[in-house]
């Protein structure tokens, strides 16, 4: 019986744990608190050389690969009326 309750504890703090951190890499995507204005969203995969993608983050100095595409794009969008 002991047994039994030693694994239901380790598997509920094991739940526990998944739950905290599954909550806390939605606080960290950049698209639910940091951008409000943004409601439509669009999931897009692509292939880029790994140096570009190196020099995009040092560039934007974002540490994720998503943030830095994210801003670059939206940089562009922006100033692509001025030309």
């Amino acid at each position: 019986m002991k047994l039994i309750n030693a694994i239901r504890l380790i598997e509920e703090r094991e739940r526990t744990k998944r739950k905290a951190e599954k909550e806390m890499q939605r606080q960290r995507m950049p698209f639910g608190n940091q951008f409000p204005n943004m409601q439509n969203l669009v999931h897009v995969q692509s292939i880029f050389p790994q140096e570009d993608v190196l020099a995009l983050k040092m560039k934007t100095k974002e540490a994720r690969i998503k943030e830095a595409l994210f801003k670059a794009v939206h940089f562009y969008l922006e100033n692509a009326d001025e030309e």
